[in-house]
């Protein structure tokens, strides 16, 4: 007996969409794409935002809300940059049915926290998108494929009736969006297949 494949959400952006030529997209299209949880902050008050520690974390990527995502796992890849003193890191978490790739930003002093790099642990929450079309200066990041199950779009177009009320479709039409959301749900593919 085989068991479902894993389900996941990711926010596919404008600008995103406009990088891949509005390509339109449907349910049952695989995808491969970066999932990327954007920049944490080295703050638990904040709502996007990152703890780092030495001791064993298991991988977790856990929705809370609408492509809203509590995760934590071991670092698999890291670069650290450093500009006008200020420390970076794009990290690779292994989340266990997903990669994520996280931007951390520095504490008050400009510096990453101790332990910010490879074979240590990350735990955080932030909003997941979908990158397929990756312009970022990294090399981090690892993909995932995905088979497109649907998307929920958020009006928020001024002047909608609609405004303010979700759609759901099993197709996303070859246009622009300036305004809306669009937040995709997918089956991660099993890794090795």
């Amino acid at each position: 007996m085989s068991m479902p494949l894993p389900e996941i959400e990711f926010e596919l952006t404008a600008s995103q969409y406009e990088r891949m030529g509005f390509p339109g997209l449907r349910q049952g299209q695989p995808l491969t794409l970066v999932l990327d949880a954007g920049v944490l902050l080295p703050d638990v008050s904040a709502e996007s935002w990152y703890a780092v520690q030495k001791e064993p974390l298991p991988p977790r990527f856990v929705n809370v809300g609408p492509a809203w995502f509590a995760f934590s796992g071991q670092i698999i890849d890291a670069e650290l940059l450093t500009e006008e003193n200020e420390q970076t890191g794009v990290l690779s978490i292994d989340c266990g049915v997903v990669s994520l790739r996280v931007t951390c930003a520095p504490q008050a002093d400009g510096l990453l926290p101790y332990g910010a790099w490879e074979t240590r642990y990350l735990t955080g929450v932030g909003r997941v998108v979908g990158i397929v079309d990756d312009d970022f200066r990294s090399g981090v990041g690892q993909t995932t494929d995905v088979t497109i199950w649907r998307f929920r779009r958020l009006i928020l177009r001024p002047g909608d009736p609609l405004f303010g009320q979700w759609h759901e479709s099993v197709e996303l039409a070859p246009l622009p969006f300036q305004y809306d959301r669009i937040i995709v749900t997918a089956r991660v593919h099993r890794r090795g297949i």
